[in-house]
């Protein structure tokens, strides 16, 4: 199963993770690094799974502006032909963030988070 991770902190395979990210996920560190992976996906093919985090620490859209997981999300509903293939796993402890991720994930793949 191929994976990609988008956080600014977590290490894949870390036991500290309490998501299990496979220590073999491909890792993208903000916004516009998880973007282009999702863009160029495993082989030409959507990752299987996207675990997300949604506090990236990256402030580089307009004006500064905070850029995170719900930004990604918002992307993926824009283009859908780069969603992961099984599921989203959401990895962060924001939980206003979290929810607001979760309703775009239940909407583009149409069922309950």
């Amino acid at each position: 199963m191929n994976s990609l991770l988008i956080d600014d902190l977590r290490i894949p395979g870390d036991a500290r993770n309490k998501k299990n990210i496979p220590a073999d996920a491909v890792v993208a560190r903000n916004y516009a690094d998880g973007i282009k992976l999702l863009q160029a996906g495993c082989h030409g093919e959507p990752f299987d799974v996207l675990y997300l985090d949604h506090d990236l620490a990256d402030f580089s859209g307009p004006e500064g502006k905070e850029m995170t997981g719900y930004h990604i999300m918002c992307w993926l509903e824009e283009f859908p032909q780069y969603l992961p293939k099984e599921n989203i796993i959401i990895v962060s402890d924001n939980s206003s963030g979290m929810l607001r991720m979760r309703q775009v994930i239940n909407k583009l793949y149409g069922r309950a988070y």
